[in-house]
This record gives C-alpha cells, structure tokens and sequence, in this order.
C-alpha cells in the first residue's frame, strides 16, 4: 500500500510551518528587542546574530507590559464658538467687499448665534441675502428677536457635521502627536461621538504623555488692552472672586472664563481675561499669576505657522516661530499699528508673555520664553511645545475623562499567572486525553503543542498585541482544538465497535466528524468577528487570539493528525487504533 498523493506536501508544509514558527519566535524568548533596546541607548551596534531575526516579537499589551490607559473628552461647545468667530468673520468680509453697511456683527456665546444689526429694513434685508446665498447650508435664520437685528444659527445638519468632524481632528492630531512621541504599538480609537481611548504600553514618563496629548496647542497673537486702570482691575476681580467663591490662588484658564462672564459689564468691549502664571519647578505647581485684558481678536493663530524649532541663547531654551506669507503680513500689520502696546503670546488660554511692541516687525519671526527652571526641563518643555505647534492645534480642548496607569510589575505578574492558567489548563487537558484515549490522547497532546506554537507565531507575524483576555483567547482555543478531537476519537471508536477495521474506521471518523467540527468552529469564528469589529481594548484582543487560534486548530486537529494516522498506517502497517 503506497502513501496518498497529497500526503508529501502535508508533511512538507507542517515542516515549514514549524521551522517559520521557530524563527518568529526566536525574538520574543530570546529577548531580542530588549538587546535592540539597550543598544540604541548606548549608541552601539546589536550583535550581529540578532540582524538574522525579524526585528520584533510579540507585541504586549497595556495589561502585561505596563503602561497607561486614558480616556478624553472632546470639549465641543469651545470648538463650535471658535468656528462661529471664523464664519462670523467671512460674514463681515464678504458685507464689506459688496459694500453693505452695518452697525455691528457680534457672536452671542451663551446662545452661540451670531447677531447681526442693521441701521434699516434696506440694510437688513440685503445682510439677510447675502448671509442666505453665501450661507445657505451653513447658517439658518432665527425667528423672532429685536427690530434690525439679523439672529443666525447653526443649520441642525451641519452642526452634527461639524462635531463629527471635530472629533476625527481631534483623534487624528492626538495620534500624530503620539507618533512623533515615539511609543511603540500605541492604541488609540475614537468611542462613542465625543471620546478618545488612548492605550500606551510601556511608556516610561505617563505625565509627559498626557499633558502632550491634552495639550491643546492653540497658539493665538492678541493686543493687550490696558484702558483698566491696574488698580480698579486687581479690585474688580478681587470681588468676583469673592462673589462666585473662586479661590484667590486660582489661575487656570477655567476660571478666567468665569471671571471674564462675570465682569463683562464692566470690561471694555469684545475682550476678555487671561493669566500669565508663575511655575515653581521645585514645587512642580503654579504659586502666582499676573491677570491682563485682552482684545478678543486674534490678530495672528497658530494656523498661520510655518515653522517651530528649539533654539537655546544664553543657556536658556525658546521656542523661535517662523510665519508662512499670511501670518507675516497680518504679524508685520499688527506690530506697524500697535508700537507702543503690549502683544500677548497666548497658548491655550494662558499668556507666555506679553512683550511691548517697540517697532513694527516684518520678518514673520517671533519668539517664546518658558520662564524659570532647570535646564533640562525647560529643553523638554520646550520640545513638546514644538512638536505640538508642528503637527498643528486641536480643534477642540481635551478633557481628562480616566486614566489607569498599569505599573511594569502588576504586567509581570499578569503575564506569570496568564501562563501559569494557561499551563495548568494545558496539563489537566493532556493527562485527560492521554488517560483517556491512550496512543489517540498522545498524538491530540503532539498536535495541541504545535497548535499553541503555530498561535505564538501568527501573533508575531502579522505583529498582534498580546493581551491578558488574548492569553484567555488562547487557552479557550486550546481547549476547542481538543474537543475537536474528541469528536474525531469518539466516531473512530463507533467505527471500530461497528467492527470495521483500522483504516476504515479513522476515514469514516474524520469524515464523519468534519461537519460537526466544522460547524462549531465557524459559528465560534464569526463570534470572533464581530468581538474584533465592535470591541475595544480588551475585548479586541481576546477576538484576535480566539480567531487566530480557531483557524489553527482546525488545521492541526483535521490536517496534522490524520497526517500521522496515514503514516502509522502505510508505513506502520497499523491494524489496532489505540483509541
């Protein structure tokens, strides 16, 4: 009796599988990356042995590597008022240009509509038109309201537009941001219409990465309005802070908006309030802040940015800006018809600086200071705000929602009792199997070893992050790869009390079983699916592993073992089946 046809290329591609398995592993156990690692700290060559592997292993996730999990809330409402002011702006350009006078065109921001007043019903009527032909799927007119004034609000279509896509903005500029941050196998997913989930494995500076991200990075150029007198300044925001029992000592930009709703019938028209803040970098927090009115207007944003880099002068880091044509122009006007005031540099919300405008500048070029520190921390301080300025501003603040922060030992210890699980599960199954079906139980045991090492290597392959429910994936895989098995033995046994012989009997058992085995897996698969398509996080690496494994394990229990049976048969000459 000659082998089959097809049993050559089984046996050859089950060699292949297992030597490529090795070498993808080979990495992971050996502990290649860290070597790579250690490396490039110290600026040498890896040993060259390490060059003939791939270059990484398994990825681990946030749950065995250690790390940071957070989730943030995209601040909507700021990010809307902000796009008011920029259609509110292309309203009062485009009445100019067709020479269409009115007496003002404001945003009211407790509303977030932009009302516009006419000196007459001519007036009126053609603001209307022009708002209705420029604006037609943008803006839609409110009803009701004072005589002469125009009331506009956000079409309902485009505002879930627009906060949609404020939160892809925002998820695609936070991952350009880590990016350039340089954290390995990162995971960052949009949930839900507001939320980012940010996962960071193996960072080693969880702080810096959050205020990175957070970070919301819009840079804004405003004239300082110094027609309050210092003095009635200091005590009209003494009193608002006693009045609404905002603490003396607070400097953050939340209160400054309170403060600036709080006196607006006091302040100067179209500004507000913002601090500049003193950092104590020994205390590591805010002990002062200097308060300053500014105009609302940005004269100069972020958006006209060319370019940022770090400089260093007199042992102290800047960050030195370079505007594209736009910026140069509107910075170079700016200063031309301010000499004499003071410009404030504001970064979100809170004043850099606030130098005096000796000259008028027309270079395009600008400068921040970071203050006081350590040299060290400044330099850092000041790469980060480069890199935020460079990848461009949020379109909208960042709000802390959770954070988890996964030390290395708790990853450790994760892993250790994971495999230990997974260890202990594989053991009781293969006593069971080889208990119970004797020389059958040994061959399922063979084919449950290279079932696990094929999963470790798919994981490497295509580069998985290895989870904590990803180890439970496995082990439920394992599991589902004996039961195939057992559905296999069980009809072989039939076969053989029906007494049939040895051959016979192993072909009817496997093409008995098949539909069954088939049926369970593919059930289990699609399940896999849909975890992997909807879920998140740890769902999602539970899905990876249980898919990997399911295809796997039908290759192992379907393919290798009856591989094995043909052999003993042939070659063997098998009579018995110890089943």
């Amino acid at each position: 009796m000659q082998m089959p046809k097809e049993w050559k290329w089984k046996f050859w591609l089950f060699l292949g599988l297992t030597v490529l398995s090795v070498y993808l592993l080979v990495p992971t156990f050996a502990g290649f990356q860290a070597l790579r690692e250690e490396a490039e700290t110290k600026n040498e060559k890896v040993p060259w042995y390490v060059d003939l592997f791939p270059d990484k292993g398994i990825n681990l996730g946030l749950d065995l590597r250690g790390g940071i999990y957070m989730e943030f809330e995209v601040e909507l409402a700021r990010a809307i008022e902000n796009k008011i002011d920029v259609i509110l702006d292309g309203i009062r350009y485009d009445l100019k240009n067709k020479n269409i006078p009115f007496a003002s065109a404001e945003q009211n921001r407790k509303e977030k509509t932009i009302v516009i007043i006419a000196a007459d019903d001519a007036q009126l009527r053609n603001i209307e038109n022009v708002v209705a032909e420029n604006y037609k799927d943008t803006l839609v007119r409110k009803a009701g309201g004072e005589a002469l004034h125009a009331i506009f609000t956000l079409d309902a279509k485009y505002l879930d537009y627009l906060k949609d896509q404020i939160s892809k903005q925002a998820l695609e500029k936070v991952r350009n941001r880590i990016d350039r941050y340089g954290v390995s196998e990162p995971s960052i997913q949009r949930l839900g219409s507001n939320r980012i989930a940010v996962e960071l494995p193996g960072i080693k500076n969880p702080e810096r990465a959050v205020t990175l991200i957070k970070k919301a990075g819009q840079l804004e150029f405003k004239i300082v309005d110094d027609t309050v007198a210092s003095t009635d300044f200091a005590t009209m925001l003494a009193t608002a802070r006693e009045t609404a029992g905002i603490a003396q000592n607070d400097y953050s930009v939340e209160t400054a908006r309170k403060l600036t709703e709080l006196l607006t019938d006091k302040l100067p028209a179209e500004t507000e309030i913002a601090f500049e803040t003193r950092f104590d970098p020994i205390a590591k927090k805010i002990v002062g802040g200097t308060p300053y009115v500014l105009k609302r207007k940005v004269e100069v944003s972020g958006e006209m940015l060319k370019n940022a880099q770090t400089n260093v002068q007199n042992n102290e880091p800047y960050v030195s800006l370079t505007f594209d044509p736009q910026g140069a122009e509107r910075f170079g006007e700016t200063t031309k018809t301010n000499v004499g005031k003071r410009m404030a540099i504001v970064l979100d919300g809170v004043v850099m600086s606030s130098p005096v405008i000796r000259e008028a500048i027309l270079g395009g070029q600008a400068q921040i200071t970071l203050g006081y520190g350590a040299y060290k921390d400044l330099l850092k301080e000041a790469e980060d705000l480069v890199l935020v300025l460079q990848e461009g501003a949020l379109p909208a603040q960042l709000t802390e929602a959770t954070k988890t922060v996964v030390g290395p030992t708790l990853g450790a210890d994760s892993i250790r009792e994971g495999v230990m699980a997974t260890l202990v599960g594989g053991l009781i199954v293969g006593l069971f199997m080889l208990i119970y079906y004797k020389g059958s139980g040994l061959l399922a045991n063979a084919a449950l070893f290279f079932n696990f090492l094929f999963i470790l290597a798919a994981l490497a392959l295509f580069q998985a992050t290895l989870t904590l429910p990803g180890i439970a994936g496995i082990a439920l895989t394992l599991g589902m790869a004996v039961d195939a098995n057992i559905l296999i033995f069980e009809r072989i046994r039939e076969e053989l009390r029906a007494g049939k012989r040895a051959r016979q009997a192993i072909e009817a058992g496997y093409h008995n079983a098949m539909r069954t085995i088939i049926d369970s897996n593919v059930t289990t698969l699609i399940s896999g699916i849909v975890l992997y398509q909807f879920g998140t996080g740890p769902i999602k690496g539970f899905a990876v592993t249980l898919i990997i494994g399911l295809t796997i394990s039908m290759y192992t229990a379907c393919v290798c073992t009856r591989m094995v049976y043909e052999y003993l048969l042939v070659k063997r000459q098998m009579t018995k089946v110890s089943v």
